[in-house]
C-alpha cells in the first residue's frame, strides 16, 4: 500500500500539531505573571509558593520600593508587562490618577470580608495586610524597648539612630512622632498638623547616625549595633528577624503604632488578567490571611481569618494616605533641606 500527501495536507497537518500536540506548552505560557512589590521577607521563599502551587502558576517577581516600582509601570504603559503591583497607598494613590491600575472586579469575590478601610476608593485595589510601623531597636543596645517616642530626642542616643529617607512611606512615623511631641495632639490627629513637626524633627540630629533609603544596610547597621534604633521600618522585615535570630524588635511606643497600608492591585491593561485576578483573590482569602500574618508579622485585613495561635496585634492607628500622597513631595523636600542636609 502506498499513500500520497499533499503540499495542502502536510501544512493541515502541522497546524492541527500546533494546537494539539505541544498544549502543555501553551498551557505553561499562560500560567505565568509578572508582579513587583517590596523586597519584603517572606514573599518568595513563603506566600508565592503556596499559590503558585495552589493554583498552578509561575510567578515572575521584582522586589523594590514603590516609588520605583510606579516609574516601572509608567515606563511601561503602552505595553504593560506586569499584570499585579503591590504598592503602599500613597502610591497606588498616584497609579489611580494617572489609570495605571483597574479597579479590583466582583471576580475577587473575597473583597466582601475584608474590612471597608482595606477597600481604598470603591476598591480601586485592596490592602492584603496591616504591617505595624513604630520604630526597631537593637535588644543589646536598648534592652526593654522604647517607652516612648521622646525617648529618641534623649541625648544618650547621639549618633545612634537611623532615620529612614522621606522618600519611603514609613518615614511617615518619625515625622508624626515629631508633631506629636510639638503639637501635644493624639498621634491619630498629627498627620494633618506634620508642617508643625519639623522644627521638632530637625532637634533629632545630633543623635542621628545616617538617613537612609538602603532598608538592608541600615537592617545591618542595628543588628550589628553600629546604631541603637531604626526609625523606622514596618513589622514585615524587623520582627522577620527577630524570628531568625537577630538582636533586634519592634517597640511599642505609648503614643500609638501606626498602621502601614500594604496594597494590591490589577496593573491597567496587564497580560494574563484573569491569572492576577485569581492571585489577588487568594492573597485575600481568610485561610491565605492567616499565613500572611504568621509570615509577615502584619494584622490580616479579611475579618473571618482566624489568627494563629500566640499571634495578636494592638490598635493601630490607621492614616490618610490620600493627604499624604498630596503633601509627600513638598514634605520631602522639606526634609532633605532641613533634616537630611548635614
Amino acid at each position: 500500500m502506498t499513500f500520497s500527501l499533499s503540499r495542502r495536507s502536510l501544512l493541515a497537518g502541522s497546524a492541527a500539531a500546533a494546537v494539539t500536540g505541544f498544549p502543555n506548552v501553551l498551557r505553561a505560557q499562560t500560567r505565568e505573571i509578572f508582579i513587583g512589590g517590596p523586597a519584603s521577607p517572606g514573599l518568595t521563599d513563603v506566600l508565592f509558593p503556596l499559590i503558585e502551587k495552589k493554583h498552578n502558576m509561575k510567578i515572575l517577581f521584582e522586589g523594590t520600593n514603590s516609588l520605583i516600582n510606579l516609574e516601572k509601570i509608567r515606563n511601561n504603559k503602552d505595553r504593560p508587562t506586569m499584570t499585579v503591583t503591590m504598592m503602599d497607598d500613597p502610591v497606588l494613590v498616584l497609579a489611580q490618577r494617572e489609570k495605571l491600575i483597574e479597579k479590583l472586579p466582583a471576580e475577587v469575590t473575597n473583597l466582601a470580608q475584608l474590612s471597608a478601610a482595606a477597600k481604598p476608593n470603591e476598591a480601586m485595589w485592596a490592602n492584603w495586610c496591616q504591617p505595624m510601623c513604630s520604630a526597631s531597636h537593637n535588644t543589646k543596645s536598648v534592652p526593654g524597648g522604647v517607652a516612648s517616642y521622646a525617648d529618641f530626642w534623649d541625648k544618650k542616643y547621639r549618633d545612634g539612630l537611623i532615620l529612614i529617607s522621606m522618600r519611603i512611606t514609613q518615614a511617615v512615623a518619625p515625622l508624626l512622632a515629631a508633631t506629636q511631641l510639638a503639637t501635644g495632639k493624639p498621634l491619630a490627629e498629627c498627620l494633618k498638623l506634620a508642617d508643625e513637626g519639623f522644627g521638632k524633627l530637625k532637634e533629632l540630629k545630633p543623635n542621628i547616625l545616617q538617613v537612609s533609603t538602603n532598608a538592608p544596610q541600615a537592617q545591618q547597621l542595628l543588628e550589628t549595633g553600629e546604631c541603637m534604633a531604626y526609625l523606622a521600618p514596618d513589622s514585615r522585615s524587623t520582627l522577620f528577624r527577630k524570628a531568625a535570630g537577630a538582636p533586634v524588635d519592634q517597640s511599642y511606643p505609648k503614643e500609638g503604632v501606626i498602621a502601614m497600608p500594604a496594597g494590591v492591585a490589577l496593573v491597567a491593561n496587564g497580560p494574563n488578567k484573569d491569572l492576577g485576578i485569581t492571585f489577588i483573590n487568594e492573597l485575600l482569602s481568610a485561610e491565605t490571611q492567616a499565613t500572611v500574618a504568621k509570615a509577615f508579622f502584619s494584622k490580616p485585613t479579611n475579618t473571618a481569618t482566624k489568627l494563629p495561635e500566640g499571634l495578636s496585634f494592638p490598635e493601630m492607628v490607621v492614616l490618610d494616605w490620600e493627604y499624604f500622597a498630596d503633601n509627600r513631595n513638598r514634605w520631602i523636600e522639606r526634609f532633605e533641606r532641613e533634616v537630611a542636609a548635614r
